[in-house]
């Protein structure tokens, strides 16, 4: 217990010494009354009005106000400021699994392709999909997080927060999503299924591996919602089951699985895959698809990269389900990587929430929007003319 709280404290005061991922210590030190009144000082350039990424940039310096020091809004959202911090946006323990999800998209490269007849302009690529008939201005929609309680302090109204990221998503052409939280309320999560059936359905529906009743009790809410897919973290029966032993998160066989999938007409994906036997077990239990996922590095340490383990995954499974993936998706490019290396699309978790934290429901948009652009811009250069053409040709 002493080694966990010296580690987060440490980790907090001691981001400050990390200039180029952090806050100053000037900044630090207003920070309590940043969220009121008192700006903080952009550390950053490109988090200044005109900076890289436009209007995403001055969202990023507000999310920072509003957030800090429950995320810090880092240039590139590593996992190394925020390592070991729970509740909060980091990864467990040493932050390895959220960290090594960063390099592993990181390490992936694409190849330059430019003699062709794609351009920005009269002929530009196509970046639209459709995942269970659901139509998307590009392969990227919100991950289920949980609502604005544990993690960040109540900072937001529940329905808002997700009004704020289903809006904006829905705005930007894709779909947005909602979280479920080990200890919501019914009512709570009652709540959460207004805001989708206000968006007719244009969301996911998140849902925690609860016992089997109160995790069917859900489904039928989101059906009453209209919701079009639903997730399942399959990995949430681990820490977040002893982080409150009285909750009663359990871990789902196949069975159970099946029960749940043979329940509902909507689609249900199985989130928390890292290989192929459990894909293909995802496969048995009658699973639509699948979200190859560490839970974004906060469930168990020193798991691989989600960029390292999706080729091998896309070979068990290519073509019998839909495939998912997540793990630090920030940039178009990013998303264009995922795609390349096999997935049908990829699912956005810190970055819409720092969008939604600093934006609102335009912010959501506009992050999303920006995504847009960029991955049209690297289809571009990289010769690909749209969606389905995406292969590992990309690939350097």
């Amino acid at each position: 217990m002493f080694r966990r709280t010296f580690l987060r404290v440490s980790t907090l005061f001691g981001a400050g010494a990390v200039a180029s991922e952090a806050l100053s210590p000037s900044s630090a030190a207003a920070a309590p009354q940043a969220a009121s009144s008192v700006p903080l000082k952009p550390p950053f350039p490109e988090y200044g009005p005109g900076g890289a990424r436009g209007g995403v940039a001055e969202v990023y310096q507000k999310a920072r106000q509003v957030l800090y020091p429950i995320c810090r809004v880092c240039r590139e959202c590593n996992g190394v400021a925020c390592a070991g911090e729970y509740p909060g946006m980091g990864g467990v323990w040493s932050g390895a699994s959220f960290q090594n999800n960063f390099e592993a998209l990181r390490k992936v490269k694409l190849e330059l392709r430019t003699l062709h007849e794609l351009s920005s302009r009269d002929k530009k690529p196509h970046t639209s999909t459709v995942i269970f008939g659901q139509k998307l201005a590009l392969p990227a929609m919100a991950a289920p997080i949980g609502g604005p309680g544990g993690n960040f302090q109540n900072l937001l109204p529940d329905a808002e927060y997700f009004d704020r990221v289903i809006g904006g998503c829905v705005d930007a052409g894709t779909v947005g999503a909602i979280g479920d939280g080990e200890m919501d309320s019914m009512a709570l999560v009652q709540g959460r299924f207004d805001v989708i059936k206000r968006y007719q359905g244009k969301a996911i529906a998140g849902i925690k591996p609860r016992p089997q009743q109160s995790l069917l009790q859900v489904v039928r809410l989101a059906e009453e919602a209209g919701a079009f897919m639903i997730t399942i973290d399959t990995d949430s029966a681990g820490r977040y089951g002893r982080s409150h032993p009285d909750i009663a998160l359990e871990t789902k066989p196949l069975a159970k699985l099946r029960e749940i999938v043979r329940a509902t007409k909507i689609p249900v994906v199985l989130k928390g895959i890292m290989t192929p036997d459990q894909a293909l077990l995802a496969g048995e239990a009658g699973a639509a698809g699948i979200c190859v996922s560490n839970h974004g590095g906060r469930v168990l340490d020193h798991t691989p990269g989600t960029a390292e383990v999706l080729p091998a995954i896309v070979q068990a499974v290519k073509g019998k389900m839909v495939i998912l993936v997540d793990g630090c998706v920030h940039y178009g490019d990013d998303v264009l990587k995922y795609v390349a290396l096999g997935a049908d699309a990829v699912l956005v978790g810190r970055h819409i929430i720092r969008a939604a934290y600093g934006g609102g429901r335009p912010g959501v948009a506009l992050f999303m929007k920006t995504m847009r652009d960029e991955l049209e811009a690297a289809m571009v250069v990289t010769g690909v003319p749209d969606v389905r053409s995406i292969d590992r040709q990309v690939l350097a």
